[in-house]
């Protein structure tokens, strides 16, 4: 039987699958390059300028690009070929990354330059990710969507884990714009994987002619109206925000923490990245044996909201290095846990011509108010120092876990087991998304 098969079996049948495993390995390629090359950009940034203010000015870079452009992702996701709009978008962000190498390398440090090839990774990377998001579930059977996601997302926090060490190694030894050559060259690979990928039963969208003709607008509101009716999914977009806004502030700053809270190096700052993409890893392949995508609003609020805000807690109060290695490592593992569930219900209830509208708008709600916190945290560590500043988010965050407990949707969201299919969520289901068929994908 399937449900007893070792972990590892499973993973083999995955990873048999060629279509699955071009996905697997070209997201590993650009994650390992992401890593090492977000790290050397922090400490550059923040080494040149010793501004706080900089480098939130670094991520907001990003998020805006993705504010503007996850509802125009999300849509073409749903109107044209999905692996062709992967390919492109790994090219576009090669080429970006490739060029600030290269302005780095020959004429030296440029906030400009660094910013805008930020904005470019935020510009694609909306495109991207919810192509990647609405693929999976075509490549693989239902029964195994949870454990696909798992695998990857585990392997990419596994490799995040080398490569943030590796990106303090590399800053320390030959120099931080190394890491951005890296990222170039993984960005150009995973797309050159991408190219003989086939998606099976996946063609082109008939409707897919034109994304300016009217009824590109159109098809964005409608997703908007899905999920204003899919209540526990826009619940859990609502409560994304508020958690987000913390996780963000926190991961935005943790170079300031590392330095002036820790009194550490380059090494420390990277060794905190590190333990939490560790933890991240094994919170991710936790879902499939959990079967967490059936509980997957309780496993999001009360580990990623919390458990979440007390991981922060614990590693400003007790602001030693060994103690704040655990609490990232704690932290990795419950959001990863709950990333991975919410990943997993989403693909397996939201309906298949909705998924790019889906994965754009909630990306959109979730990472909307981000800039505030990038931003609004500089002034804020300015104001009131970096503890004072990590110990609010923390206890922000803790009580606002607690409070969207309180939704009955929220709590009731997750993946009804052996129900029939199709079947139609109602108001009144454990789901709590209306109009959202089950078995819209295939087996």
């Amino acid at each position: 039987m399937e449900g007893t098969s070792p972990r590892s079996a499973i993973y083999s049948r995955l990873l048999r699958n060629r279509a699955y495993a071009r996905v697997f390995s070209a997201g590993l390629a650009s994650v390992a390059g992401s890593a090492i090359a977000s790290v050397c950009f922090v400490w550059i940034v923040y080494a040149e300028t010793s501004s706080p203010l900089d480098v939130g000015l670094l991520g907001a870079s990003f998020l805006f690009a993705s504010i503007l452009f996850s509802l125009v992702g999300g849509a073409l996701v749903d109107r044209y070929d999905r692996r062709r709009l992967m390919i492109s978008s790994d090219f576009a962000r090669a080429l970006a990354m490739g060029l600030v190498f290269l302005d780095l390398e020959f004429r030296g440090f440029d906030l400009v330059g660094i910013l805008a090839a930020y904005f470019v990774l935020g510009v694609f990377t909306p495109i991207f990710n919810p192509a990647e998001q609405a693929i999976v579930p075509r490549l693989v059977s239902a029964d195994l969507v949870a454990d696909a996601n798992g695998l990857v997302r585990s392997s990419r926090s596994a490799l995040q884990f080398a490569g943030a060490s590796l990106g303090g190694v590399l800053i320390v030894t030959v120099g931080g714009n190394t890491g951005i050559g890296l990222n170039a060259l993984t960005f150009l690979v995973s797309g050159l994987l991408l190219v003989g990928m086939v998606v099976p039963g996946s063609p082109t969208p008939a409707r897919a002619v034109s994304a300016l003709r009217p009824g590109y607008f159109r098809e964005i509101a409608e997703g908007f109206r899905w999920l204003w009716a899919a209540t526990g999914f826009l619940e859990l977009t609502a409560s994304a925000m508020v958690f987000n806004f913390c996780q963000s502030l926190v991961a935005t700053f943790l170079v300031v923490f590392s330095i002036l809270v820790l009194h550490g190096s380059a090494l420390v700052y990277a060794l905190l990245l590190a333990s939490e993409v560790a933890g991240t890893a094994i919170g991710s392949l936790l879902v499939g044996p959990a079967h967490a995508e059936r509980y997957a609003g309780k496993a999001w609020v009360v580990a990623y909201g919390v458990l979440g805000g007390l991981a922060a807690l614990v590693a400003v109060l007790f602001s030693t290095a060994p103690v704040a290695l655990g609490a990232f490592f704690a932290l990795g593992v419950v959001s990863g846990f709950a990333g991975t569930a919410w990943l997993t219900a989403a693909q397996l209830l939201v309906p298949t011509e909705m998924q790019g509208r889906y994965f754009g708008i909630d990306n959109l709600g979730s990472i909307a108010i981000v800039p505030a916190a990038q931003i609004g945290g500089a002034f804020l560590i300015e104001a009131t120092g970096i503890r004072s500043a990590y110990l609010a988010v923390g206890l922000l965050w803790f009580l606002a876990g607690l409070a969207f407990l309180a939704p009955g949707a929220l709590r009731r969201l997750g993946v009804r087991p052996g129900g029939p299919s199709p079947t139609f969520r109602t108001a009144a289901d454990g789901a709590g998304t209306r109009g959202s068929p089950e078995g819209t994908r295939d087996a």
